[in-house]
């Protein structure tokens, strides 16, 4: 019964937030939301066994899908690790959020740098929005992606709508040279 309740769970929206620090660390926090319209993840919450199972299940299948991506930062490839996952409940509706905080690190250079990454083309099955925040003062100097996108001095929002292509080569390149370190 769980596995047929767990089918009809459906993903509507994603967004994330990646966070690029000076030192090459750069951190995501990747929310995708679910209608959930027979409770199923309201049933996995109240037992800690089953809870455990599903957020190793979901960590295991996304650390997979992370693995099949290729990421390079400044021509280096780098490896996007889960490092946690949880499942949220959105008060009384029938959405639910699960969150993953994932991270890779590389090594930045002074002047113009790049993260690049290569994904599976596809047609997105739901809307989703990335906001890429990189340290006060970095230059955003050159975007390439299929995504809808607009720069914001050391901020990067992209989006998709559902429908839209997505994937395939992505290029971020940016100037850390003026970067304040500490904004205080």
């Amino acid at each position: 019964m769980e596995k047929a309740l767990s089918e009809l769970v459906e993903p509507v929206h994603a967004d994330s937030f990646f966070s690029v620090s000076k030192s090459g660390e750069v951190h995501e926090r990747l929310c995708y939301e679910y209608l959930d319209p027979e409770g199923y993840y309201r049933r996995v919450i109240r037992d800690e066994g089953l809870l455990r199972k599903e957020i190793e299940k979901l960590a295991d299948n996304m650390q997979y899908f992370l693995d099949q991506e290729r990421v390079e930062i400044n021509n280096e490839r780098v490896r996007s690790r889960v490092d946690y996952c949880d499942i949220f409940l959105k008060g009384a509706t029938e959405v639910v959020s699960v969150i993953y905080l994932i991270d890779f690190a590389g090594r930045f250079q002074e002047g113009t740098n790049k993260i690049e990454t290569w994904l599976e083309e596809e047609e997105a099955p739901y809307d989703f929005e990335i906001l890429w925040r990189f340290p006060v003062g970095t230059n955003i100097k050159e975007i390439v992606t299929t995504l809808d996108f607009e720069i914001y001095g050391d901020l990067v929002t992209l989006w998709a709508h559902e429908g839209d292509e997505v994937g395939g080569y992505e290029r971020m390149e940016f100037d850390l040279t003026d970067t304040i370190l500490d904004t205080r």
